[in-house]
C-alpha cells in the first residue's frame, strides 16, 4: 500500500481510479461500507483503490470543543492496508486547504490529480470551503460516478464516529468498542510524573497527551509497548483530584510489570470503564481502593475475555 502526505507532490496517476472520502476516525461499520463498496470496484474495474482521509483531522484543526481522536493514524492506516486498499492519501488539513471551492477540489484532485472513475462517499458528505459540496454537486459530475452508500443505524440511531464519542464520554466504553475496527485506544510516549504512584505501591506509566481529553476515570486496559511487548493495566484519565487537581495525565499501572520503559511508545487500549476518579482524604485511602481496583481488573479480565 502506498501511503500519501503531500499533495504537492501527488502526480497524476496513470491509472483510473476508485476513490473513497472521510475522516474514518475509529473505522465504524458505516466506514468498513465505503471500503468494501471501494474494493470491489476497483477489482471489477481494475482501476486504483484509493482511501483520501486528513490529519490532523478537519475538527482537531478547528478546534472543535470535545473532540477527540477514536484510534491513533497507526491503527487507521493498518486496516486500510488489511482492506487491500492500494493507495492513502492522508491530507494535512490546513487553512490553504480548508477554503478550496468545491469545483476546485473536484477538478484539480478528482480528476486531475486522481483520475477519478467512481467517487464512494456516505449519504451526508460535505466538502469544499464552508462545506458548500454535497452529493448533488458531485451528482451533476459528468467525468466521474457518484456512488451513494446508506446511513447505517442501530436501533433507528445512525453510528457515526460523534455517537460513539458521546458513548465514550459517558463512560460506556464497553458499547463504544462494539461499533469500532479496534478498541478506542490513545498512544504516546513514555516521560517521567511525579512518581506518587511508585510512593503507594504503585508506579505508573506516564503517557504524553497533547491535550485535555473530556474523559474521566479507571479504566481497564490493554497496552502495547513498542509495538511488541503487550500487557494488562489499570488507566487513570482526569486530573488527579487527590493531588494536582489541574492538568490532565494518563497514567497507566501495568499488571506485573517491572521494566523500564521512559521514551518508549505506548499504546493504550481501552476495555471498560470501572470508576471515575474520586477524591480521596488520604493516602491509605487512596491505596485501599488501588487494591480493589485492581483486584476488580483483575476479575474482569478473567470472567468477562478469559484472560
Amino acid at each position: 500500500m502506498e501511503i500519501i502526505d503531500n499533495l504537492r507532490k501527488l502526480e497524476a496517476l496513470r491509472k483510473r481510479s476508485v476513490v473513497t472520502i472521510g475522516n474514518f476516525d475509529g473505522i465504524h461499520a458505516g466506514h468498513r461500507e465505503l471500503i468494501k463498496e471501494t474494493r470491489l470496484l476497483s477489482e471489477r474495474n481494475n482501476i486504483s483503490s484509493i482511501v483520501l482521509t486528513f490529519d490532523p483531522l478537519p475538527e482537531e484543526f478547528f478546534k472543535r470543543e470535545g473532540f477527540f481522536k477514536l484510534m491513533p493514524m497507526t491503527d487507521k492506516l493498518q486496516h486500510f492496508r488489511e482492506a487491500g486498499i492500494d493507495v492513502v492519501i492522508n491530507i494535512p488539513f490546513t487553512k490553504e486547504f480548508s477554503e478550496m471551492s468545491a469545483s476546485d477540489f473536484i477538478n484539480e484532485i478528482l480528476i486531475n490529480k486522481l483520475q477519478t472513475q467512481y467517487l464512494i462517499v456516505g449519504k451526508d458528505f460535505k466538502f469544499g470551503n464552508n462545506r458548500e459540496g454535497n452529493y448533488d454537486t458531485l451528482s451533476n459530475e459528468k467525468s466521474f460516478k457518484t456512488n451513494i452508500v446508506n446511513i447505517i443505524k442501530d436501533c433507528d440511531v445512525k453510528i457515526s464516529s460523534s455517537m460513539i464519542r458521546k458513548l465514550i464520554m459517558r463512560g460506556d466504553v464497553e458499547r463504544a468498542n462494539n461499533y469500532l475496527a479496534n478498541r478506542f485506544a490513545m498512544d504516546g510516549y513514555i516521560v517521567h510524573g511525579e512518581k506518587m504512584g511508585r510512593k503507594l505501591g504503585y508506579p505508573t506509566a506516564n503517557i504524553e497527551i497533547c491535550k485535555s481529553f473530556p474523559i474521566n476515570g479507571i479504566f481497564l486496559v490493554e497496552v502495547v509497548i513498542e509495538n511488541t511487548e503487550v500487557k494488562f493495566g489499570l488507566a487513570s484519565i482526569g486530573n488527579k483530584p487527590t493531588f494536582s487537581g489541574k492538568k490532565d495525565v494518563l497514567e497507566v499501572f501495568i499488571f506485573d510489570y517491572n521494566s523500564e520503559i521512559y521514551g518508549k511508545k505506548m499504546k493504550v487500549y481501552f476495555y471498560e470503564k470501572l470508576r471515575n476518579q474520586i477524591k480521596f482524604e488520604n493516602q491509605e485511602d487512596l491505596i485501599m481502593q488501588m487494591d480493589n481496583d485492581t483486584a476488580n481488573a483483575k476479575n474482569v479480565l478473567k470472567a468477562k475475555y478469559g484472560l
